[in-house]
């Protein structure tokens, strides 16, 4: 299978391409410029990690039509969507400034609608396709000062269920995974504090934060060529938004 990963800088982007490139999949990684395309195949092959790439800007997706074309011209059965813009969430949603809401509703939403439009035509020709769209429990649970982002990923997730309904029968499969509280790059400011793993794990039903592995291996049915899942959600979130009482009620 050819995929396409976007957003392949990011710890979950490698996790998904290396679990990916393991089982024997072509796999293409997306960076916003020549630049941290370069940097990022430069620390793929530093793992060992034969993917490719290509750039892909979703805030101006037009500029990479080229190279996406390039990439369709040899055929593409799995897209993820990972890519996401990074914004501190620092406003509560009627103080975030409009030339911010608007950049990232046209990077985050329009961005990956676009590419979305610009793919299903050749996966609808092949009748084979899989998609995933990596969203996140905050889309159930609510979470402070984060309405830009909670805004893009739901309309997102509801894209992909109608997506599942108007191409499932000509074998173009559209699924959601909702991810957890995971021990990233960007989360690092939090997880690297003993006292919020503690409450944290205290608070998560499994008892711990998520590893960018987790997620790796969460997708392999939803990828499947053989499989019968289409419109699903798949929480990879360790059990929330479900909490343990003991730790919301511990002092």
């Amino acid at each position: 299978m050819r995929v396409l990963i976007t957003g392949g800088g990011s710890d979950i982007g490698r996790s998904i391409a290396r679990r990916r490139l393991a089982l024997g999949d072509e796999v293409f990684v997306t960076a916003s410029s020549e630049a941290s395309l370069e940097q990022l195949l430069a620390r793929y092959r530093e793992e060992g990690l034969k993917a490719q790439g290509l750039v892909l800007d979703l805030a101006a997706p037009g500029r990479s039509d080229e190279a996406l074309s390039g990439l369709l011209a040899g055929g593409l059965q799995g897209l993820v969507l990972n890519a996401w813009t990074r914004r501190p969430p620092l406003h509560r949603f009627h103080e975030l400034p409009q030339a911010a809401l608007e950049a990232d509703v046209t990077a985050n939403l329009m961005g990956n609608v676009w590419l979305l439009r610009r793919l299903l035509p050749s996966m609808l020709e092949a009748r084979r396709g899989r998609i995933v769209f990596i969203s996140s429990v905050s889309t159930v649970s609510g979470t402070g000062r984060y309405g830009a982002y909670i805004l893009c990923k739901s309309a997102l997730e509801g894209l992909m269920r109608n997506l599942a309904v108007d191409y499932g029968a000509f074998n173009v499969l559209c699924n959601t995974v909702r991810l957890g509280l995971f021990k990233t790059t960007r989360t690092k400011k939090y997880w690297s504090r003993p006292h919020y793993v503690e409450r944290m794990g205290g608070v998560i039903p499994q008892g711990s934060l998520g590893e960018p592995e987790h997620v790796g291996e969460a997708l392999d049915s939803l990828l499947s060529e053989h499989q019968y899942i289409n419109g699903a959600v798949l929480d990879v979130t360790g059990g929330l938004p479900m909490v343990r009482l003991e730790g919301v009620l511990k002092p």
